[in-house]
């Protein structure tokens, strides 16, 4: 219900406005859910009714002006309303739980504390929630059914029972977790995999593009989210973090086993509030003049003169950067426009689609001091920041072939190339967070070739997880 409560109401009329808008709202459904599947319980206030508007978006060029410059770059931001100052009720969920249960999983107690982790998963669980579990070795096994819990106590003895066993069939495990979410999907729910691995993908699927390609195809069609959970140094990292980035959901390393129950929390925690669903942005450029490069942060795709950029779920709290940048292939004289359009379904009420649409234009200077006057500073923290983290996922990628030489020299330029800025682009948090990076990385590099294959393995996972966060804007 959308009345605002003026301040000069008396206290009787307020409490029959909220009444009578909660018991509207309990009887309202959704035409357009799957199935006969069941509407999520309304969300509730207790002080006071949350705005309608619960995730701004911007977008920004790094320069008004174009001068013989090679490059423009648009930056979008998304930032959704913080709640933890608000008491309301969180969005249930429906999780599949996917645990690697190869024989490796037995070394380091890890099964262990991934049993602790779904334990403390099942007593963080409410009655509206669904949970599945799955596990992994040569087999696939639904050990429980996508389903509410009837007795906690009863699926604790069953998780508790898991035992390790063979080899890596990763993709079968996360195939079946998809199957599980979507058996009980619910719009309005967080529907989400959670997938555990220690090691290698060798039964089943195994290719890293392959697999991904299987992430992003189940994710568009059915809007499921999936976030991966790497442990220890022996499981594919790269792998890992595109499961992630095409599910649309999170990357963790799990250094040391003890961390898991934590990291499975704090995953939980995230995903408490949702305040966007099926959430898309859509850019439309002047292809005649331009072509894209990249697209930083996440995956994208280019049809001609729109990107389209799927985010799927927006939880509260968050903050979403995309930075684009685009080739300048043809000079123009007059002014070329941008139109970006944010499209999204807001759970707060009952999923009603929000729309939002953004304009810049870029426009030709007249000479080279207008141009130098045109940067927007804010936007040119974000290219150091991303420019500087390609390159050292550059780094990064020769270090995995062994180019140890050829990777201490991109990380020279990396350095390089922020200190080049630091004259015109003042310091941020995250530009010091991403040449912090790059000193730790490089200082690792420095005895590279003196390393066992163990410190190798946590030097190049422990990197590229500190640039993934940066990326991310994760803390």
């Amino acid at each position: 219900m959308k009345n605002s409560l003026r301040k000069n109401s008396s206290q009787l009329f307020i409490s029959i406005i909220v009444l009578s808008s909660i018991i509207f709202a309990a009887f309202s459904v959704n035409s357009s859910q799957k199935g006969n599947e069941e509407m999520p319980k309304v969300k509730k206030v207790t002080q006071a009714k949350l705005t309608d508007d619960p995730i701004t978006f911007s977008s920004e060029l790094n320069n008004r002006y174009y001068f013989d410059n090679n490059n423009a770059y648009l930056n979008l931001d998304i930032q959704s309303r913080d709640v933890s100052n608000k008491v309301i009720e969180r969005t249930p969920l429906n999780i599949s739980v996917v645990i690697d249960k190869s024989g490796s999983m037995a070394d380091k107690n890890k099964l262990t504390f991934v049993k602790k982790a779904v334990e403390h998963i099942i007593d963080e669980l409410e009655n509206d929630d669904y949970i599945s579990i799955v596990t992994y070795d040569d087999d696939v096994k639904v050990v429980y059914e996508s389903s509410r819990i009837e007795d906690k106590s009863s699926l604790k003895r069953i998780v508790s029972s898991i035992t390790s066993g063979g080899y890596t069939n990763l993709s079968g495990g996360m195939v079946k977790g998809f199957n599980q979410v979507e058996s009980t999907y619910r719009r309005g729910y967080v529907n989400r995999v959670l997938l555990l691995s220690d090691g290698l993908a060798n039964r089943g699927i195994t290719d890293r593009s392959e697999i991904a390609d299987m992430v992003r195809d189940r994710s568009r069609k059915d809007g499921i989210t999936i976030s991966t959970f790497g442990v220890g140094n022996d499981f594919n990292e790269n792998l890992m973090a595109d499961i992630a980035d095409y599910g649309k959901g999170n990357y963790y390393y799990i250094k040391n086993s003890l961390d898991i129950p934590q990291i499975f929390a704090s995953e939980l925690k995230g995903v408490r509030y949702l305040t966007g669903q099926d959430s898309k942005i859509r850019i439309k450029f002047p292809a005649e003049y331009l072509t894209v490069n990249k697209v930083f942060g996440y995956p994208y795709e280019v049809f001609g003169d729109e990107i389209t950029i799927d985010l799927k779920d927006i939880f509260a709290g968050q903050k979403k950067t995309v930075l684009i940048k685009f080739d300048i292939k043809k000079k123009f004289t007059g002014t070329i426009n941008f139109k970006s359009d944010f499209e999204y379904l807001n759970p707060e009420s009952n999923l009603e689609k929000v729309s939002k649409s953004v304009s810049n234009s870029l426009e030709p200077a007249s000479n080279q001091s207008d141009f130098d006057k045109g940067f927007a500073l804010n936007v040119q923290q974000n290219v150091v920041v991303f420019e500087a983290n390609d390159i050292m996922e550059q780094a990064l990628k020769e270090a995995d072939k062994g180019n140890y030489d050829q990777a201490r020299k991109k990380v020279q330029e990396g350095k390089d190339y922020i200190t080049s800025q630091k004259s015109t682009v003042p310091q941020s948090p995250v530009i010091e967070r991403q040449e912090k990076n790059i000193d730790n990385y490089n200082d690792e590099l420095k005895s590279a070739e003196q390393k066992s294959e163990e410190e190798k393995k946590e030097m190049q996972k422990a990197g590229k997880y500190e640039n993934y966060n940066t990326r991310k804007n994760n803390d």
